[in-house]
C-alpha cells in the first residue's frame, strides 16, 4: 500500500448508508485480513467482520460518550492479554483502515467503553479481549474534505481540511529535539524526504477525540514517540493512539530506510531525554543511515 498518500487521504466518517460495500471490496478485505500488519507478531490476535446488528448488540458498551455509530459492517480486533496488546491492536486496526481507504471504503474508529461487556455480548473466547472496533461502509454525503470533531454530546463540529497535505498536528509543532525544544534537524530536512514524509503521515493519524496527545523526538537516526498526559484520554486510548501513529510512521519510513527492528517498545536505555511531567516514551524507531 501507498501509506503516505493513504494517510493523507483517509477521513473518519460517522454517517453511513445502510447499503453494504460491494462483494469485490468485501472479498479483497477478507483476503487481506491474514496479511494485516502486526506491531508485535507474537501476540495472538483475531480479526472479525461483524454485521449491521452489532450497533444494537453493543449499544451503551461502545461509542463516543455512549454514541454508537451505525454502519453496515464493523471490524473487531481481539487479543490475548499482553503488555502491549493495545498498541498492537491500534497498529493492526489502522492498517485495516488504510486498506479500506485503498478500497474506497469509508471507516471510523469506535471507542470500546466496556471491554468486558463487549466480550460477553459477542461471546468471545475466554482468553481473548476486545481491543479495537472500526465501523466501515459507504458514507452518506458530507462536506468535501472535512472531518467531524466530537468533544462531547453537546459539542460536535465539522472542520474543513485545507491544502494538499493537512495533518491535524503541524509537523513543526509535533517534532522536537531531545531537550524538548524546537528541533534544528527538522529544518534541514527536505519536505519530500522520507523522514519528513513519515512525520507528515504520523501527524495525519487519528486519535481519541482528535486530541493527538503525543509528540515525536528526532534524535539523529532515532525517532521516539512520546505520549503526553491528557485528562480526556484514558490510558488504554493513549496506547491505542500510539499504535495508530506507529503504523503511519512505519508504513512510510520503511519505504526509504532499513531498520533492524522497526518500532521498539519503551525508551532507549542508552539515551536521556527531557520530557514534560507525566509524559512517557511509548517506543522508538531507529533507521540505518548510509
Amino acid at each position: 500500500m501507498d501509506y503516505y498518500n493513504l494517510a493523507i487521504k483517509r477521513e473518519s466518517t460517522r454517517s453511513f448508508k445502510k447499503r453494504p460495500i460491494s462483494n469485490r471490496q468485501l472479498t479483497e478485505l477478507q483476503n487481506y485480513l491474514p496479511r494485516c500488519r502486526r506491531l508485535i507478531p507474537e501476540i495472538r490476535t483475531d480479526i472479525t467482520i461483524l454485521g449491521a446488528d452489532t450497533a444494537s448488540v453493543l449499544k451503551d458498551a461502545v461509542g463516543y460518550f455512549g454514541l454508537m455509530i451505525e454502519a453496515p459492517n464493523y471490524l473487531l480486533v481481539s487479543s490475548s492479554p499482553h503488555e502491549y496488546a493495545m498498541e498492537n491492536a491500534g497498529f493492526m486496526g489502522e492498517d485495516l483502515v488504510l486498506k479500506l481507504t485503498e478500497l474506497e471504503v469509508e471507516s471510523c474508529w469506535i471507542t470500546i467503553q466496556n471491554p468486558l461487556e463487549v466480550k460477553n455480548r459477542l461471546h468471545l473466547p475466554e482468553d481473548m479481549v476486545p481491543m479495537a472496533l472500526v465501523a466501515f461502509g459507504n458514507a452518506t454525503v458530507m462536506l468535501p474534505s472535512s472531518r467531524l470533531d466530537i468533544k462531547s454530546v453537546s459539542d460536535i463540529s465539522i472542520k474543513q481540511r485545507t491544502g494538499f497535505v493537512a495533518p491535524k498536528l503541524a509537523v513543526r509543532h509535533a517534532v522536537l529535539a531531545k531537550d524538548w525544544k524546537e528541533n534544528p534537524e527538522l529544518a534541514s530536512l527536505p519536505l519530500n524526504s522520507g523522514i519528513y514524509q513519515a512525520f507528515i503521515s504520523a501527524c495525519c493519524s487519528p486519535s481519541y477525540l482528535n486530541l493527538q496527545p503525543y509528540r515525536f523526538i528526532l534524535d539523529g537516526d532515532t525517532t521516539l514517540l512520546v505520549c503526553l498526559p491528557d485528562d480526556q484520554t484514558a490510558p488504554d486510548d493513549a496506547r491505542l493512539n500510539a499504535g495508530i501513529a506507529m503504523l503511519h510512521y512505519a508504513g512510510v519510513i520503511e519505504k526509504y530506510y532499513a531498520s533492524d527492528r522497526g518500532w521498539v517498545m519503551g525508551a532507549p536505555e542508552d539515551r536521556e531525554y527531557q520530557l514534560p511531567e507525566g509524559a512517557w516514551i511509548a517506543g522508538y524507531y531507529q533507521i540505518k543511515i548510509h
